[in-house]
């Protein structure tokens, strides 16, 4: 019985590949006087529930308060809103993962070899911000992308206790990808 239950457990461990970086600094340094208002809308493309079930709305809120704390937190805006409220800049904020369809030859394998050897599954997430300014004219786009992998063995069961588990890698992802627009789009000089 013990061999069976064993043989039905298995770790996984979530990576980043590292394409998006965090700021060298952050908050960035403030040297505009007036600083404008600006308003988010966040949507989350892809988000599909099974027949009956209704979308997590958690994850909804969860996206909206990451992308609301990195824009408070850049210190660039004399208010941050979340939902569409009027203001000087309107970010348009759609986070989406596109992953592998079907499974991968490797998850198949571990699958078979009941995680003895290891799957591999891979998903991008990407970020698209539309700034549009109060009149919703668009000023300006960035889109920003990052594979995530997620490993699967056995043996990575003893592992899971020491890493962040995949919601946390997700919301740090997600976080950094709002700080690097927020980043790229200062450098283009739109606020």
């Amino acid at each position: 019985m013990i061999g069976v239950v064993l043989m039905t457990v298995s770790g996984c461990i979530m990576v980043r590949d590292g394409q998006v970086k965090p700021p060298a600094q952050w908050p960035p340094q403030v040297t505009q006087q007036a600083k404008k208002s600006i308003s988010l809308l966040v949507f989350q493309a892809g988000q599909t529930a099974p027949p009956g079930q209704a979308v997590n709305p958690e994850n909804a809120e969860n996206a909206r308060n990451l992308a609301v704390k990195a824009y408070t937190e850049s210190g660039l805006f004399s208010s941050v809103t979340a939902g569409g409220q009027p203001a000087d800049i309107q970010a348009d904020i759609t986070i989406g993962e596109r992953g592998s369809e079907g499974v991968s030859w490797s998850g198949a394998l571990s699958a078979l070899t009941f995680t003895m050897i290891p799957g591999y599954v891979s998903q991008d997430v990407v970020s698209t911000t539309t700034f549009k300014d109060s009149q919703q004219r668009i000023f300006g786009m960035v889109e920003k992308r990052e594979v995530l992998g997620f490993w699967i063995q056995f043996f990575l069961l003893f592992g899971m206790p020491f890493v962040d588990g995949p919601a946390s890698i997700i919301n740090e992802t997600e976080y950094d990808m709002h700080r690097a627009t927020i980043e790229e789009a200062r450098g283009k000089g739109w606020f």
